[in-house]
């Protein structure tokens, strides 16, 4: 079973287009294969409920639904911590796919 990545930030315009781009680009680069879904904050329990995803990635703060691991995406956008965000979350792709 492929694993599925929902990345939010507010609007699900910009940011979070960022950031897919660059979790599909780390997820190539460890030879790992997600399905990778973004959202916004608002629509987040919606796409929760429809895409039942592995890991949230998010950009602010935001509440996420319990036994979801989530990652602060943040990094991604600064540069600044950016690669162990990306270690995160191939750990948690990683158990997934066993």
């Amino acid at each position: 079973m492929v694993p599925t990545i929902l990345i939010c930030c507010a609007s699900s315009i910009a940011t979070s287009t960022v950031v897919a781009y660059k979790v599909r680009e780390a997820l190539e680069e460890n030879g790992l294969e997600a399905n990778v879904i973004q959202s916004s904050f608002a629509e987040m329990n919606a796409k929760v409920e429809m895409t039942n995803p592995d890991l949230i990635m998010v950009t602010g703060t935001v509440t996420v639904p319990e036994g979801i691991p989530r990652i602060v995406a943040t990094p991604l956008l600064t540069g600044i911590g950016a690669g162990k965000v990306i270690e995160e979350m191939v750990e948690v792709i990683k158990k997934v796919e066993k």
